[in-house]
């Protein structure tokens, strides 16, 4: 396959693509990644003209739900930036010494399901009753989370005592993996998910979790997911987002949390 040359015409109609269909918005600083993607779906098509790509592209609806779910695809881990889900637990688990009860919540940008399998775990460590809806627009990570198995990497940072108690041990071919037991799963409920045009679900959840993908939206953008998450909460619930996230200069109606930052509330 030669090099992948985009006019700024199909750059254009491309990001734009984007943009409408996942509110990730693509500038040109972002060109070579977009060439890298481009060029992973070509070989997966088996169309080797960059041109053809693009008209096969635009003109076929299942194309472009896999195109949107390679460039949405990112890197995670568990338990990645783990101070404001043990803020949260803290707080329900003081809730739950006044009233018990079954707290839910909903991770809305799952990934891989590293961040609601860590929030599982330590739920149940604080002995909680809870169900988790873990959302995602791209279906690859879906299947992965699903699966439930990673490499050993992805959970260098889950103390020990939690992963032998958690966590199975790969043998044979699966030696350097880990897959999450049973007990742990079936808290969780997979979902595909579009924050920008599917409907918000009429439960209201205790906990929303919306971190760290925020960073790849315009502040419009930001701003309508932000304020459609709002209406999924119940009164009083927490609204969490990832360290490098901001709502500040954005119109919506939470209230920060005072020495807890990332955390908001209805």
């Amino acid at each position: 396959m030669g090099t992948i040359d985009i006019s700024n015409n199909d750059f254009q109609r491309l990001s734009q693509l984007i943009y409408s269909e996942s509110g990730i918005n693509i500038h040109i600083g972002k060109m070579e990644l977009l060439k890298s993607k481009i060029a992973k779906r070509m070989r997966t098509t088996q169309i080797s003209s960059c041109h053809d790509y693009l008209n096969y592209l635009m003109n076929n609806q299942s194309e472009i739900t896999e195109f949107i779910d390679t460039v949405t695809t990112n890197h995670s881990f568990f338990f990645r930036e783990n101070k404001s889900i043990q803020n949260m637990i803290e707080v329900l688990s003081n809730e739950n010494k006044t009233h018990a009860r079954v707290f839910k919540i909903w991770c809305a940008a799952c990934s891989t399901g590293d961040e609601p399998y860590s929030v599982a775990v330590q739920m149940i460590e604080k002995g909680l009753q809870f169900s988790i809806l873990a959302t995602d627009i791209a279906h690859s990570v879906l299947n992965t989370a699903m699966r439930g198995v990673y490499s050993h990497e992805r959970v260098k940072n889950v103390p020990i005592s939690i992963l032998h108690k958690y966590f199975q041990k790969g043998t044979g071919r699966s030696t350097g993996y880990i897959r999450v037991k049973k007990e742990v799963m079936k808290y969780i409920e997979f979902k595909k998910f579009n924050l920008i045009t599917d409907a918000i679900p009429d439960e209201k959840f205790d906990v929303v979790l919306c971190r760290n993908v925020m960073i790849y939206f315009d502040d419009p953008t930001t701003e309508k997911v932000i304020n459609r998450l709002y209406h999924a909460l119940k009164i009083g619930g927490f609204f969490i987002i990832g360290q490098a996230e901001s709502l500040m200069s954005l119109r919506h109606h939470f209230k920060s949390v005072k020495n807890t930052p990332s955390t908001f509330i209805k």
